[in-house]
């Protein structure tokens, strides 16, 4: 069976029982990929290794690349309650806003991050994510705050992240901002022990990483790359937190 890599296809699956008497319809939608591989993996220790499978849906060139691993650059910083609840970026000058601004060039992946431990009790913080063309183009605004911004691939330019305080007990909340830019160019404490050196389609491979010498108490990201034979396939993230 093949199908163009990309493209949706529809069908459907008819099912009687065997006196004809009932019938149930199940349409199926298809959409063809070049690969499937995990979003991300995660890993603990100093030093350690995890390995995650991948399954191919052509068969030819192949190759991986390991990105990192980059500890989390923590920005610790204090927002206002927004009166009015409604983000602005002009919400900034009454301080109802932080903005944070990050130059970016070469690079694979772009995170920032507020989990709910990196604020007060009872804080409601969002993230709003501008490109260095002024465009909006991700938010986080989860209940309380356990935010998560990700941009595959960034441009280069200035990159604007902005923390929202929607809710904020006692007129303000301190918070503890994560980010970390994966770059494009293979290298760092991260390596691959063993992968796949082609494809073939419908058979799965096992990649293997390891990593050593981290920071204890750091989180870390990193990732692998997927190139096929018309070039970058996309990424399998590796999230490390190095423990005490």
């Amino acid at each position: 069976m093949s199908a163009p890599i990309g493209e949706w296809r529809f069908g459907s699956l008819t099912w009687t029982d065997r006196r004809h008497d009932t019938r149930v319809y199940s349409p199926i939608a298809v959409r063809a990929s070049m690969f499937d591989a995990p979003a991300e993996v995660s890993g603990t220790g100093t030093s350690g290794s995890l390995s995650f499978d991948v399954k191919f849906g052509y068969s030819g060139a192949y190759a991986t690349a390991a990105h990192g691993l980059e500890p989390a650059t923590l920005t610790v910083a204090n927002v206002l309650q927004d009166p009015d609840q409604t983000f602005d970026p002009a919400d900034v000058a009454a301080g109802g806003a932080n903005l944070h601004e990050f130059t970016l060039a070469g690079a694979a992946f772009f995170r920032v991050a507020i989990p709910p431990t990196a604020t007060e009790a009872g804080a409601d913080l969002d993230v709003y994510v501008y490109d260095p063309n002024g465009d909006l183009v991700a938010s986080s605004t989860l209940a309380g705050t356990d935010e998560m911004v990700d941009i595959l691939q960034p441009m280069d330019g200035t990159w604007q992240v902005y923390v929202h305080g929607w809710a904020a007990p006692g007129g303000s909340s301190d918070y503890t901002m994560s980010s970390w830019v994966v770059s494009a160019t293979p290298g760092g404490s991260l390596n691959i022990d063993t992968a796949p050196t082609s494809a073939t389609l419908g058979q799965t491979g096992t990649i293997q990483v390891s990593w050593s010498g981290l920071t204890p108490n750091t989180q870390y990201l990193g990732a692998v790359s997927h190139t096929g034979p018309s070039g970058f396939m996309g990424l399998t993230l590796v999230s490390v937190d190095s423990g005490p």
